[in-house]
């Protein structure tokens, strides 16, 4: 079977070469995490014992960045070793944080951020453009799947709060979702591409789901950015909704593909009945958002076969959903109605879908 696989994979161009050997790492999962434990331990012992020896060259801007420089180039000649294990690995992760630590430190003390002679705004803008080219160059440099999805968070969280910065903020969910949906959704497509792919994809459907839910629960109203960091509080009834379909447009561009990609028209009765219940999903979103985001990643998730999108996405859309039901200004009678209703609605459209989509045998599942 594996041999069949790849001959497949190899006729599509994603492989070459003769099949690898497939060595069981049979080590348990318990080991694995205690040698991950102790290189991160050897690794501050490691870094403390140098610092404490050096500590005279902290002092200067210029020895503090040579020396995060050179930390980031050990982290990234220990990934490159062809044989690696999981004390290696996190011990080059530690040395390579430590080394990220300290090429910040000292660009933004030469900035005088420190000394208040800066402006604090103005460093934090400056901050975020280093970490991202920081972030992409290691991207690149490092070829571990954990580090290349701390790059790509890392740089997502600061264009996000560039965005935020340049006057995006009504828009900066509905653009960090849509970039991350379009890259799953060339998964099949850019196979090749392997982690520098799904990592980045990661990344921003993580942030996205950060950002939801602290603009629901933690900065409401955009008064967390105009308080902390000065920009100007642009939240109103307008760019909620505005906001709010910007998040549809997602859910429809994403139903739609994924309707040409099953070679199912549009026009269709099933590709109608699939745009009419995200018109629905989309109307119930203009009230709470976070319903449409998650209907978004259950359906990239179950397109897709992955459970971390999928998993996440029922969770909010189980949140959103009680705190949408708790928002609403009805009595208990009339709420218990519309969740019997919507559960009837539910069933009839299932059936409806079974009938004229019926389920069929996947020759490659």
């Amino acid at each position: 079977m594996s041999e069949t696989l790849w001959q497949q994979l190899k006729q599509q161009g994603l492989v070459s070469g003769d099949e690898p050997v497939v060595e069981n790492d049979n080590a348990p999962w318990y080991v694995r995490t205690m040698l991950g434990i102790a290189g991160w331990f050897g690794a501050l012992f490691l870094l403390g014992a140098i610092f404490s020896g050096i500590e005279i060259f902290l002092d200067s801007s210029f020895a503090a960045g040579i020396l995060g420089i050179c930390a980031c180039l050990v982290a990234v000649l220990i990934y490159r070793i062809p044989s690696r294990n999981d004390f290696l690995e996190q011990f080059a992760f530690a040395i390579s944080l430590a080394g990220q630590s300290l090429v910040v430190f000292s660009i933004l003390r030469e900035l005088d951020t420190f000394d208040g002679r800066g402006s604090f705004i103005e460093g934090l803008r400056i901050l975020s453009i280093i970490t991202i080219c920081l972030q992409a160059i290691l991207f690149f440099a490092i070829p571990n799947y954990l580090h290349r999805i701390w790059s790509s968070i890392l740089t997502v969280a600061s264009l996000m709060f560039l965005m935020n910065f340049y006057g995006f903020y009504p828009f900066t969910l509905s653009i960090l979702l849509g970039v991350g949906v379009a890259l799953w959704l060339q998964e099949f497509n850019w196979a090749k591409l392997g982690s520098k792919l799904t990592s980045p994809a990661y990344a921003l459907v993580f942030v996205s789901v950060f950002l939801l839910v602290a603009q629901t629960y933690l900065w409401p109203h955009s008064r967390f950015w105009s308080e902390a960091f000065g920009l100007p509080e642009v939240q109103s009834a307008s760019t909620s909704r505005l906001f709010a379909l910007s998040c549809g447009v997602v859910l429809l561009g994403l139903v739609l593909v994924l309707l040409k990609r099953a070679g199912t028209s549009w026009f269709s009765v099933t590709g109608i009945a699939s745009v009419i219940l995200s018109v629905l999903a989309v109307y119930i979103g203009m009230y709470v958002p976070g319903i449409t985001i998650g209907i978004i990643l259950v359906i990239l998730g179950f397109a897709h076969s992955n459970r971390v999108l999928t998993g996440l996405g029922l969770v909010i859309l189980v949140v959103f959903v009680f705190q949408f039901y708790y928002q609403l200004d009805l009595t208990l009678l009339i709420k218990s109605g519309l969740l019997v209703a919507s559960g009837l609605v539910l069933l009839v459209v299932r059936q409806l879908m079974n009938s004229v989509w019926p389920a069929g045998e996947d020759k490659h599942a």
